[in-house]
């Protein structure tokens, strides 16, 4: 029996609907056709993840679960992040690195490396990245690279696509020159390439979650076995 893939995709857009949540729901809708893969998106428009303050609170005091001292939208994010087996973040490049919604759900995802209760929990989980830029060599490989040095921190196994190297990359202009047509303001879905490496990406990881959860459940018969 093919595991099942919960997917969790993560928008670090301030813009609702704006060209990264574009770029990540197509990437996601291209497993469709594949029953046992489900996801959700999750968008942190409305700003309602606030700073980790490195108050340590996770270190020793959580209880149940409560996963961090600050209560805000993460919260409720917790026990999505928790249950789902591929975490897919999406941000637009400002200035050439991600965008500082996701950078502030990122510390807050410090709990699963040092908490007490949730540290480990995020282990051979599969995470991967996509990222949107309005022009060429604006830092589209530095905004990939920094969300998978999240993964990398956490233990969690990085997808990377059949086309491209650090996850799936594209650009909101035309070309990525900078140049705009008309009243579109989803140019992201005009360029093909970066579509298909943004899906080539969320494939690869459901491909990496399944065999990792059926190397999981051979190791578990093994260990009864013994």
């Amino acid at each position: 029996m093919i595991p099942e893939v919960r997917i969790l995709g993560i928008c670090g857009s301030p813009v609702r609907g704006g060209n990264a949540e574009a770029l990540l729901e197509r990437a996601l809708h291209s497993q469709d056709e594949d029953p046992g893969v489900s996801f959700e998106i999750i968008s942190l428009a409305g700003g309602g993840v606030g700073d980790c303050i490195h108050c340590n609170w996770c270190l020793r005091k959580q209880e149940g679960d409560r996963r961090c001292s600050v209560d805000d939208d993460m919260t409720a994010m917790y026990p999505l992040i928790e249950e789902a087996d591929v975490l897919i973040f999406a941000t637009p490049v400002y200035f050439g690195r991600l965008s500082g919604h996701i950078a502030a759900f990122i510390d807050r995802m410090r709990v699963y490396v040092h908490g007490n209760i949730s540290a480990g929990m995020l282990r051979n989980k599969v995470g991967g990245s996509i990222a949107v830029a309005w022009f060429r060599m604006a830092g589209l490989e530095m905004a990939l690279i920094t969300m998978n040095q999240f993964f990398h921190a956490v233990n969690m196994v990085i997808a990377s696509p059949d086309l491209g190297l650090q996850g799936g990359s594209a650009f909101s202009s035309l070309q990525g020159m900078g140049r705009r047509e008309g009243e579109d303001k989803l140019l992201v879905l005009r360029d093909e390439l970066g579509v298909a490496s943004a899906a080539s990406t969320v494939s690869r990881a459901v491909e990496l979650s399944r065999i990792t959860k059926a190397g999981t459940a051979v190791l578990q018969r093994y260990s009864k076995g013994m």
